[in-house]
């Protein structure tokens, strides 16, 4: 153990000589910039060699959710303001909020042929759906509400509440290494998410454990990611002559048909938040937004009527989200909460009407978040509606041209998720536009990150500017992520150039 400790004693003093001179280096010479592609790499090797499960009885290669920077070990971190202690994953590990890491270990075996990164990404995902799934629901220990327990061996987290956060890229790679259990975890969602098969109601909540599936808070973005893994499920050939394949197109279905139900009983006709008193009368553009986007992933593998259906649900989601009072345009920011009943912003314990420039917590978020996902929507629909398409872009620029001036305030916290929304606009508006401007202050906000979250020269981002351990849930892991992306952005430009 001393000389493994003393081993990663001289890989963290190289490290930190590394990126200081980098830095230094920068300081002198505005023109230089860090050198992104060795940071992320310096990242991924460090969590690859000691950011891995080495507690508890079964050591397993699974990766830490936070991890104190220097010493890489898991632990208590202080309270982080905006981000509710229950959806932490302190001491285990989280791969829903991890994925920044995973893209970029299989992203540096595509770019530098070094093959253990991808293999270490394999690993660690094999070891995860064959080891950290529920026998009885077939859901994973992941998401926002619970995790992977070191220690325990076991799920740890809130009252083990299963809730999917966000868009999982990496099927291929699961169904590969662990076949049966993502079969499970498909068919486990129909089963223990969905309270009434029949109507659709369900919750974004559900039991881990044993069957347990709550009702009404029914979210547009739950209901979409569900349809993408259903569907990606039901496409694939591994499970063409599963027994219970074709429940999935009917779960597909009542679901499409509880989002068109709950915009029906709409007062404004725009998609609600959910159905029980808590949501009725909220609507969350952004939601809705992103069940567009897995309808619109998702139709092209359903058949005809149903197909239909996907696609016109979701461009209702269009033509409504071009119909609310946005501010964008004028230098203020998107409608981030919408009242049913009279279609205006409002305010909600821990939701904002707008979007803002830098703020992010628990139930708000800034403008860039919301035009990356109008990004995507734009990409989706610029060949055949070009005319939505245009609304889209106009929408994006206005967002974009904000971060030409604006800055965030060091003295106060900012999260790296949040500049990695900010450059990763900054690159969409670059690829919009072609204009220099865009990828020059893409490459701006780089820096910027690297000195907020990097600066000490240590591997790891920090937390938050104000918190100096490491933690998954803040967006460290997309920020490298997002650095990488900004590295190859910046070489292609370069190029071209």
């Amino acid at each position: 153990m001393r000389k493994r400790t003393y081993q990663f004693g001289v890989l963290i003093l190289v490290a930190v000589v590394s990126v200081i001179s980098r830095l230094e280096a920068a300081e002198t010479n505005p023109t230089l910039r860090p050198d992104y592609l060795t940071i992320v790499k310096d990242y991924a090797d460090a969590m690859i060699k000691e950011g891995r499960d080495t507690y508890g009885k079964e050591h397993s290669p699974l990766f830490a959710a936070a991890l104190n920077r220097k010493t890489m070990k898991i632990g208590a971190f202080p309270d982080i303001p905006g981000v509710r202690n229950g959806d932490r994953s302190l001491g285990g590990a989280n791969p829903q909020t991890e994925y920044g890491l995973y893209k970029i270990l299989y992203r540096l075996t595509e770019l530098t042929g070094e093959i253990n990164y991808a293999e270490e990404a394999d690993k660690a995902l094999k070891f995860f759906f064959t080891h950290c799934q529920s026998p009885n629901t077939g859901l994973m220990t992941w998401g926002e509400h619970i995790f992977w327990d070191f220690n325990l061996e076991n799920v740890g987290g809130k009252n083990s509440i299963h809730e999917i956060n966000g868009k999982w890229p990496f099927w291929d790679q699961c169904y590969m290494l662990a076949p049966e259990a993502c079969w499970k975890f498909a068919i486990g969602l129909w089963d223990h998410q969905i309270a009434n098969k029949k109507t659709g109601n369900f919750s974004r909540h559900a039991k881990w454990s044993d069957h347990g599936p709550g009702i009404g808070a029914d979210f547009p973005r739950y209901a979409g990611q569900m349809i993408e893994i259903w569907t990606d499920a039901y496409a694939r050939k591994e499970n063409a002559n599963r027994k219970r394949r074709s429940e999935l197109v009917t779960a597909i279905a009542v679901i499409v048909g509880r989002m068109e139900s709950n915009m029906k009983s709409s007062k404004t006709g725009y998609l609600l938040a959910g159905t029980d008193k808590n949501h009725r009368r909220i609507v969350w553009p952004g939601s809705n937004l992103e069940l567009a986007r897995c309808l619109w992933e998702a139709a092209p593998h359903m058949d005809g009527e149903l197909a239909r259906r996907m696609k016109k649900l979701a461009l209702q989601q269009d033509i409504h989200f071009h119909e609310m009072p946005h501010m964008i345009t004028s230098g203020g920011g998107f409608a981030g909460t919408i009242d049913s009943v009279t279609g205006q912003p409002r305010s909600r314990s821990m939701n904002k009407p707008y979007t803002a420039v830098w703020a992010t917590g628990y139930g708000y978020g800034i403008h860039s978040g919301m035009a990356n996902r109008c990004y995507i929507r734009y990409l989706q629909l610029e060949e055949d509606h070009s005319g939505l398409a245009l609304k889209y872009k106009k929408l994006i620029l206005a967002a974009a041209d904000q971060y030409l001036t604006a800055i965030p305030d060091s003295n106060r916290l900012q999260k790296p998720g949040a500049l990695a929304s900010v450059i990763t606009l900054m690159m969409n508006a670059h690829q919009l536009t072609g204009k220099k401007k865009y990828i020059d202050r893409a490459d701006e906000f780089g820096h910027v990150g690297v000195k907020l979250f990097l600066d000490d020269g240590l591997p790891l981002p920090r937390a938050t500017n104000k918190h100096e351990h490491y933690e998954t849930i803040t967006g460290g892991p997309g920020f490298m992520n997002v650095l990488l992306k900004l590295h190859e952005a910046l070489s292609m430009a370069s190029r071209e150039n």
